[in-house]
């Protein structure tokens, strides 16, 4: 069993009801890959991406998701961290609703957590 911790950098975003759910989607993507610990999703602003971004990637530039794998893909310990406007936007771009959105970017970051690549996912 996998433990998710979802973290707000803005308390208006965890009041927000397209948040609900993503946990245990997630989870359900965690335990049919038989994974085991724990991974935090963080979700926050472009500044926060843009820092992560820049000090672990060395690219002063923002981005809707970053991933960390701090394990292995038996006894997960990670953390991935969304940008709230950026999914925003891609949520309008898209023409979709922005739980939807948010969704896709947690799932995207839990495959890279697992150690999948672009190529591997078809991105």
């Amino acid at each position: 069993m996998v433990r998710i911790f979802l973290n707000f950098t803005d308390k208006i975003f965890e009041s927000d009801k397209a948040f609900r759910g993503i946990n245990l989607k997630v989870g359900k993507i965690l335990s049919e890959h038989k994974a085991r610990g724990g991974m935090g999703i963080t979700f926050g602003d472009g500044a926060l991406l843009r820092e992560l971004n820049k000090k672990y990637r060395n690219k002063n530039k923002t981005t809707d998701v970053l991933s960390f794998n701090l394990g292995d893909k038996k006894n997960i310990m990670g953390d991935v961290y969304i940008s709230v406007p950026a999914a925003k936007r891609q949520a309008k771009e898209y023409n979709i609703s922005l739980k939807e959105e948010l969704l896709r970017l947690a799932i995207h970051g839990t495959l890279h957590v697992l150690g999948y690549t672009h190529k591997e996912m078809g991105v």
